[in-house]
């Protein structure tokens, strides 16, 4: 078995909106203007409404509010729209997948922890491109859910394996199926065809040194270091607990960061997980 075996029909279990399809063809086209894909988006009010919330959610530097979709074509350019598009359709898709197989408010919630420490760390690098690694965060763990979706029993030995042998997750899933889950959330996102900017550090998250490129191995380091961060913090508003301040900064070390640029990055992180979680899933009672 390959990864794009599993993701090769997945469109037959959990198909896009029309709109991300269309929108999608549209931005590869080179006569695209912001108006065609504004009149695309008018198409599908819902989905314009929770791209509008994701635009304006905590993070992001714009001064007012973005009201229309034409303004936010403007700020965050074509290929960011697309992106957080198949984000917020992401959430909507694999609603369907059995509570008892995966608590998917859990999973969004790490997702969406993830994402926002990824673009902490890049911000508090000095860098200017979290936009991307947002992105990353937020889909870098989709191939679990395309592995309950396709494989639900063989997932559930996966499971087992790390409950019962100690092994970690990537090791059982390797074991299982020759592949992981990162390799997946890779195989999807290109069946969506997202740029290898964003596949590769996913893919090459647990071993950032096999990246092609230096700027690929940084941000694959990035991702490690932000859900390492997510699952702390994520922990911590679950259980209504302090972070563990020596697992952050250790982290912050990994990247090169001294510890002084976290000052305050626990709280930033929350106070905007909080808000995007209640963005994206309206009405969870999750978190206390």
């Amino acid at each position: 078995m390959h990864p794009d075996t599993l993701v090769r029909d997945i469109d037959t279990l959990f198909s896009l909106p029309e709109v991300a399809l269309r929108l999608n063809q549209l931005i590869d086209h080179p006569e695209t203007t912001p108006a065609d894909l504004a009149e695309v988006m008018r198409c599908d009010p819902a989905l314009s409404a929770r791209l509008l919330r994701l635009v304006n959610s905590a993070g992001r530097s714009q001064v007012q509010a973005v009201e229309t979709v034409g303004q936010a074509i403007g700020l965050i350019g074509y290929r960011a729209l697309r992106d957080l598009v198949f984000a917020t359709c992401a959430v909507e898709m694999f609603k369907g997948l059995p509570p008892e197989r995966v608590n998917m408010e859990r999973f969004w919630l790490h997702a969406i922890a993830c994402a926002i420490a990824a673009r902490q760390l890049v911000m508090r690098s000095g860098r200017h491109d979290g936009e991307r690694l947002f992105i990353t965060g937020l889909l870098h763990g989709l191939g679990r859910l395309v592995f309950f979706a396709r494989c639900p029993e063989r997932y559930l030995r996966v499971l087992e394996q790390v409950d019962t042998k100690g092994a970690t997750l990537a090791e059982a899933e390797r074991a299982e199926f020759g592949f992981d889950a990162d390799a997946v959330s890779a195989a999807l996102l290109a069946h969506w065809h997202f740029p290898e900017s964003i596949r590769e550090p996913i893919a090459c998250r647990l071993h950032p040194e096999r990246a092609s490129t230096a700027e690929r191995t940084r941000d694959a380091g990035i991702l490690g270091a932000a859900e390492r961060i997510a699952r702390e913090l994520r922990d911590c508003l679950l259980e209504g607990r302090a972070p563990d301040a020596e697992l952050l900064h250790a982290q912050a070390r990994a990247l090169g960061l001294v510890d002084s640029a976290l000052d305050g990055m626990p709280e930033a992180i929350n106070l905007e997980v909080v808000e995007l979680f209640e963005t994206l899933l309206p009405g969870s009672t999750l978190l206390p």
